[in-house]
């Protein structure tokens, strides 16, 4: 998918929409604050999007008024997104509650932090948490964005890939690192629970769990209180899924997607997070949230705090025990050292 504002005059909003089959007709929804949703099918015939092969017939564009938006010219919260998706194509600024700035979170875990999420997304006029679900071609268009300058993204986005759009489009790029252990053992019991309860958790259809659909089963049969049930179902991982296990952090900043992780990909991962703005780690939130908000202002509440599953916390030491996952997880496991390293350097430097 691809789109862009030509026009917000206050009176008017126009642009274009390229849905992934542009062949079809663009359908788009109009949101303004307690008001009922507007529907919205393309209205304007772009010649030009059609000349250049971007849509079959080139009725991707649209315009909105006051015909469309009674009122348009008064409102301050009014946005546009894409109907099957939900995917926010516009979002009109408001400096008393928007940001002026762009921030991108990468961050490998598997379960998002909902909380973080929301509250930095209500900062930004335009917001993409859960970016993993998008299309690379989708979230290359967002990451290039010109008509907004308040553009929050967070996810798995991987640096090799998206990097020097973010560097170019000036995103304040932030990573959240994380103890490898702690992230295979929520992973682990994540998974668990959504073996066990199918299509119950609102995440079930993240699109980053397609990955892992393989491995469920074998997940659903682990006793986590049995060290040998542990250990059994590492040893009989499947070439595949241990490669979906590996070295996640390694793998994000460090290796295109469909590489084979190497030890070579952790100083290829330290030099592109030596690219960063910010690089912080979970187990020390609140100096990674002192470091954003002096870069961005106080975007991230002081009461801000991550969800942690004390479960996890207490398989991870367990895990951190095993020979099989020392194996499975040695890249990161160098990575997260050379970074708490680097950390405990520029700490005595600031003394």
């Amino acid at each position: 998918m691809q789109f862009f504002i030509d026009i917000d005059n206050g009176s008017v909003i126009s642009g274009w929409l390229i849905p992934d089959n542009p062949g079809e007709t663009p359908e788009l929804v109009i949101k303004v604050a307690s008001r009922e949703d507007i529907q919205l099918k393309a209205n304007v015939l772009r010649t030009d999007l059609r000349d250049l092969g971007m849509h079959s017939t080139g009725l991707a564009g649209f315009h909105i008024d006051s015909f469309t938006v009674p009122e348009l010219g008064r409102l301050e919260d009014v946005s546009v997104v894409e109907a099957d998706s939900g995917i926010t194509i516009y979002r009109r600024f408001n400096p008393e509650k928007h940001k002026d700035g762009k921030l991108l979170i990468a961050d490998s875990s598997l379960l998002p932090q909902m909380k973080l999420m929301r509250a930095l997304s209500h900062r930004f006029a335009m917001s993409y948490p859960l970016s993993e679900r998008l299309s690379l071609e989708t979230l290359s268009g967002i990451l290039s964005l010109r008509f907004s300058n308040s553009i929050f993204v967070s996810g798995s986005l991987n640096w090799m890939r998206y990097g020097a759009l973010a560097l170019e489009q000036d995103f304040v790029s932030c990573a959240l690192l994380r103890d490898p252990f702690d992230e295979l053992a929520e992973k682990l019991l994540f998974l668990w629970h959504l073996a066990k309860n199918p299509g119950k958790s609102p995440l079930s259809s993240h699109a980053a769990l397609s990955s892992y659909s393989e491995v469920l089963p074998q997940i659903a049969a682990v006793d986590f209180s049995d060290d040998k049930s542990l250990l059994m179902a590492f040893r009989t991982m499947s070439p595949s899924i241990r490669k979906v296990f590996r070295s996640p952090m390694t793998r994000l900043y460090g290796s295109l997607p469909e590489e084979d992780i190497q030890r070579r990909n952790v100083s290829v991962a330290l030099d592109n997070l030596a690219q960063f703005s910010i690089v912080g780690s979970r187990e020390q939130f609140e100096q990674f949230a002192g470091m954003v908000n002096a870069r961005l202002g106080n975007i991230i509440p002081p009461s801000q705090t991550l969800d942690e599953l004390q479960a996890a916390l207490e398989l991870g030491k367990r895990l951190s025990t095993m020979g099989l996952v020392l194996d499975l997880l040695d890249e990161d496991v160098a990575l997260y050292s050379f970074a708490k390293e680097a950390w405990k350097n520029a700490e005595n430097a600031d003394v």
